[in-house]
């Protein structure tokens, strides 16, 4: 019984640990993306 419980919080460990991980994969991709716009954006303003 305990044999089950405890391998049920490591599917539930592990289930968090992955989705923390695509959490931060995909903070970083909305960042590096912002951050190119926003270059785009201000070396536009500097040709103007």
């Amino acid at each position: 019984m305990i044999r089950i419980f405890f391998w049920l919080a490591m599917v539930i460990t592990m289930i968090f640990f992955i989705q923390a991980l695509i959490f931060a994969v995909l903070q970083w991709v909305i960042y590096f993306r912002v951050e190119r716009t926003t270059l785009n954006v201000k070396s536009e303003r500097k040709k103007q």
